[in-house]
């Protein structure tokens, strides 16, 4: 968001009754409650198909055929 459209913004709250700004705020706290308490099932990380993964790689990293490499970049 640029400085002009988030002052834009400020100003138009700066309208705002208190009611509305009470208003705003549970809607504002109630989505960022649902954006950041997302259920780990959600996250691929912890999908079953990930784990397998990740536990073939300890595997093969404690029998001693792990391959070193540089970072590899991704875009």
């Amino acid at each position: 968001m640029s400085d002009m459209a988030f002052n834009a913004v400020l100003n138009d709250v700066d309208t705002f009754s208190y009611n509305q700004c009470v208003l705003l705020l549970a809607r504002l706290t109630q989505a960022l409650q649902s954006w950041t308490s997302k259920d780990s099932s959600d996250d691929l990380f912890y999908s079953k198909s990930n784990i397998a993964h990740l536990e073939r790689g300890i595997k093969a990293l404690n029998e001693g055929k792990g391959v070193e490499h540089e970072l590899i970049e991704v875009d």
